[in-house]
C-alpha cells in the first residue's frame, strides 16, 4: 500500500450527516487517542468545515509506510471506521509521501500537488534562506562542537522549521501562484 522508507501523509475527507457533527467530533477525539498508541504515528490535524455541509479533512502522518500499514490493517482502526460510516455520507482517502506533502492546502477536497518546478523553486528559496540563517546561528552558539555535529543540528532545525512552520505558511501565501491550474477558489 505505501512506501516503507519515508514518512507518509494521509488525507481523509468525510462529509458528516446533518445533526451528527457532535458525534463525529467525539469520534475524532477517540480515534486520535487510539492511533497515537501505534508505532510511528506522528499526529493528526483536523480541518473542520467552514460551511454547513462541507467535509471534514483529517490529515495524519506516519514515519513509514510499514507503520501506516500496521495501522490501516489493525482491528482497532476497522472498528473506528465502521463507526464513522454510520455518521458520514461520503469519504475519500489520499496518501502521499515525500516533498509534495509540504505543498497541501487545508480546505481542498483533493490533494493535487503543484507542478514540480514550482515546488523546486519555493523549496530552494526556503532552504537557502533558512540554511543561511540557522547555520551561522548554530555555529555561533556551539563554537567548540565538531563541524559535522553543528551541521547535523542545523539540518534538523531547518527541516523541522520547513515541515511545521515555513512551508505551510509559504504554501498559503503563494497558493494562487502554486495552484493556478489545480485550485478552484471557494466562495465566501
Amino acid at each position: 500500500m505505501s512506501s516503507v522508507c519515508e514518512p507518509v501523509t494521509v488525507v481523509v475527507t468525510r462529509r458528516v450527516l446533518p445533526g451528527r457533527e457532535a458525534d463525529y467530533e467525539h469520534w475524532i477525539t477517540g480515534i486520535t487517542k487510539v492511533a497515537l498508541t501505534f508505532p510511528g504515528h506522528l499526529g493528526m490535524n483536523v480541518f473542520r468545515p467552514q460551511r454547513l455541509g462541507d467535509s471534514y479533512i483529517l490529515v495524519y502522518k506516519f514515519d513509514s509506510g510499514e507503520h501506516l500499514d500496521a495501522w490501516v490493517q489493525s482491528e482497532e482502526r476497522a472498528r473506528w471506521i465502521a463507526e464513522a460510516m454510520t455518521m458520514t455520507s461520503e469519504s475519500g482517502v489520499e496518501e502521499a509521501s515525500g516533498l509534495e506533502t509540504w505543498f497541501t492546502l487545508p480546505g481542498q477536497n483533493a490533494m493535487v500537488p503543484p507542478p514540480k518546478w514550482k515546488m523546486a523553486i519555493v523549496t530552494t528559496v526556503a532552504v537557502f534562506v533558512l540554511a543561511n540563517l540557522i547555520g551561522p546561528a548554530v555555529r555561533h552558539l556551539t563554537p567548540t562542537w565538531p563541524s559535522l555535529v553543528s551541521s547535523l543540528v542545523s539540518t534538523v532545525v531547518v527541516v523541522v522549521l520547513l515541515s511545521w512552520v515555513v512551508m505551510p505558511r509559504i504554501t498559503r501565501l503563494l497558493a494562487r501562484w502554486l495552484y493556478v491550474d489545480t485550485v478552484t477558489p471557494r466562495a465566501p
